[in-house]
């Protein structure tokens, strides 16, 4: 199958990057791709774990029984993923994704804390989603919004422009509201197995359309100021079995300690 054109190109680093440029060209264009930032066999070991639950659902299987086109027809969508793969703590503190908290964040917050985090499954037919912004869950914040929330989706099978890469509009984190981007405005984040597309909270994206047989399979964690209301609710989709057997570290970052007093740093 000849690959569908990908739009404005995103800039690209490796693992082992200096992260002061990684977070240079996501100031710049909201988005960035990293490769490697998993090693495939952890990649591979995450997508093991999770796919007896990925078989245990049917396709569109929101919670709320939604079949409309932002979440689409095609999608398996799955949370409550440290209860699924204990491995899912060590993205959770993946010393990357710390400091690009620490830079983007950490000057509004005396903390900051894990959204949600969400498997995501393209299937076969599945179209392209509805560009948003995920900063749109909290929408109260006045334009231009700081930057609130900063996200990773890592990519448990390839990438690629025909199997649903994630759609990005480079510069839109800096939009007014009311522009719409034109069709050159908007790329894909075509990427390997273990890589990661870093992106603000504020740029436009989506998923892509699924042209292939194959399944597109990402791994997304969100990160939020610490003193706004997260999506998820970690002890409710986890349990507190998973959460007492995870690292401090992730267990801070998941919001739940024994004394409760941290969820109001």
């Amino acid at each position: 199958m000849v690959g569908r054109p990908t739009g404005p190109a995103l800039a690209r680093f490796v693992s082992d990057e200096d992260p002061a440029q990684v977070f240079h060209a996501l100031e710049r264009d909201g988005a960035v791709v990293v490769e490697g930032l998993l090693p495939e066999p952890v990649a591979r070991a995450l997508r093991d774990d999770f796919q007896p639950h990925l078989d245990a659902v049917a396709w569109c299987n929101t919670a709320d029984g939604l079949t409309n086109e932002f979440f689409g027809h095609q999608t398996k969508r799955l949370h409550g993923l440290l209860a699924r793969s204990p491995r899912f703590a060590d993205v959770v503190v993946h010393p990357l994704l710390r400091a690009m908290c620490d830079h983007f964040l950490a000057p509004r917050t005396r903390d900051y804390r894990v959204s949600t985090g969400e498997l995501m499954v393209l299937g076969e037919g599945q179209g392209d989603q509805l560009l948003h912004r995920d900063a749109d869950s909290w929408l109260h914040f006045p334009e231009p919004r700081p930057e609130i929330l900063v996200s990773a989706n890592f990519a448990l099978t390839d990438f690629t422009a025909d199997n649903g890469a994630t759609r990005v509009v480079p510069g839109s984190h800096r939009w007014s509201r009311e522009r719409k981007p034109q069709d050159d405005e908007v790329g894909q984040a075509t990427m390997p197995l273990g890589s990661a597309l870093l992106y603000s909270g504020n740029v436009l994206h989506g998923g892509g359309s699924n042209q292939t047989d194959e399944v597109r399979i990402g791994l997304y964690v969100g990160y939020l100021l610490s003193w706004l209301r997260p999506i998820e609710n970690h002890v409710v989709t986890n349990g507190l079995e998973a959460l007492r057997a995870a690292p401090p570290e992730a267990q801070r970052l998941l919001d739940f300690t024994e004394s409760g007093w941290e969820a109001f740093a």
